[in-house]
C-alpha cells in the first residue's frame, strides 16, 4: 500500500523513544518540532477521512460509520488511557468535519 506517506508512520514499528534531553531549550525544541510533525499528520488524516466520507456517501453509504469510529477510539485508549479517549474524539470531530 503505497498511498504516499512514510513507511516508518505505516510499517506498525513500534512509536520511537524519547530521546533523554540535556537542557529545556532542547526538550522544547523537540516538541516544537513534534508539534510541527503531528500537525502535519492531523492534516493528511483529515484529508483521507474526507476522502473516505466522499467515498462511502457515493457508494450510498452514511459519511460517518461508527463502529469504525469506536474502534479507533478503543486504540487510542488502549495506548494512551483515558486522555487517549479526549485526543481520539477531538480528531474524529476534526477529521469528520460538520454533521450537519
Amino acid at each position: 500500500m503505497d498511498a504516499g506517506l512514510n513507511d516508518a508512520v505505516t510499517d506498525g514499528s513500534p512509536a520511537p523513544v524519547a530521546p533523554t534531553i540535556a537542557s529545556i531549550d532542547e526538550g522544547r525544541r523537540l516538541i516544537d518540532d513534534l508539534d510541527v510533525q503531528l500537525r502535519g499528520l492531523v492534516a493528511v488524516r483529515r484529508d483521507i477521512s474526507r476522502q473516505i466520507q466522499t467515498h462511502r456517501t457515493t457508494d450510498g453509504g452514511p459519511r460517518v460509520q461508527h463502529s469504525r469510529e469506536n474502534e479507533i477510539i478503543a486504540a487510542w485508549a488502549d495506548e494512551l488511557g483515558p486522555r487517549g479517549v479526549e485526543i481520539a474524539l477531538a480528531i474524529l470531530t476534526l477529521c469528520r468535519g460538520s454533521l450537519t
